[in-house]
Formats: structure tokens, sequence, C-alpha cells
């Protein structure tokens, strides 16, 4: 068995435990600052979308010294985590699948055994059986 330095380190149950870079963590609410029945959020405060969410009663997070939770997301932005009661984030969400239910709901036509929208088009065609 090799005693190169990679071995040993390996060997060394001392370590924590390795996190891949791949863990997608990046982006992770510390376990101890999340609270009961609330939804979790990243925001970029882009063209007031911060403010718009605390209009929605999203609520910033503060970290462990009272300051506001936020990672750099790159060409001087910055990434906020927000929380909003599950209640509400729920609500919001039934309210957007209503929106779509009901935008899909127009647009979809009713039709007969032989009819058929054609790629591209916004009219329905009859079938030609030969």
């Amino acid at each position: 068995m090799s005693n190169s330095r990679d071995v040993k380190a390996h060997q060394n149950k001392s370590r924590p435990t390795r996190v891949p870079m791949s863990a997608g963590n990046k982006l992770h609410i510390p376990e101890h600052l999340k609270e009961d029945g609330y939804f979790y959020y990243w925001a970029i405060d882009r063209k007031g979308q911060i403010e718009q969410m605390e209009a929605a009663w999203y609520e910033r997070v503060k970290d462990d010294r009272g300051q506001d939770l936020t990672i750099p997301a790159g060409k001087g932005e910055t990434h906020y985590a927000m929380k909003i009661k599950k209640e509400y984030h729920d609500e919001d969400i039934q309210k957007q699948q209503q929106r779509n239910i009901d935008a899909t709901t127009k647009m979809a036509q009713k039709l007969g055994e032989d009819e058929y929208i054609p790629s591209g088009r916004n009219n329905v065609m009859e079938r030609e059986i030969i």
C-alpha cells in the first residue's frame, strides 16, 4: 500500500464528511435558520423584486447576526433568502394553477371526430378520408 499524502488524507477519520461540489448547496439555507411552516426562496433584487415580494408578505431571512442572509449572484447582484408562510405560498400556487387551467381551457377547442388543427394554424380542418 502506498504511503502517499493523498492515501493518508483519505484514511484520516477525523476529517469532516466531504460535500461534493455538485451537491447543489450553494443556495442552501442552513437548517438552524429555518422555521416550520415556511416556504423558502432565493431572490435577486432586480427591478424592485424584493420590495414586490415583501408586499406579498415574504420576509427576509436573517442570519445568526441578525443580518439579511445573502449570497453573491455575480455581475454585482445579490441573492436574498426570503420566506413566506406556507399557507400563503400554497394559496399563490393554487391561484397560478387556476390561471393556467383557465387559459388552457379558453384556448382549447372541442373538435369533432374527423377534425384537427394543423401545426401552425389556428382554425379547424376536416380530415379527408381516402
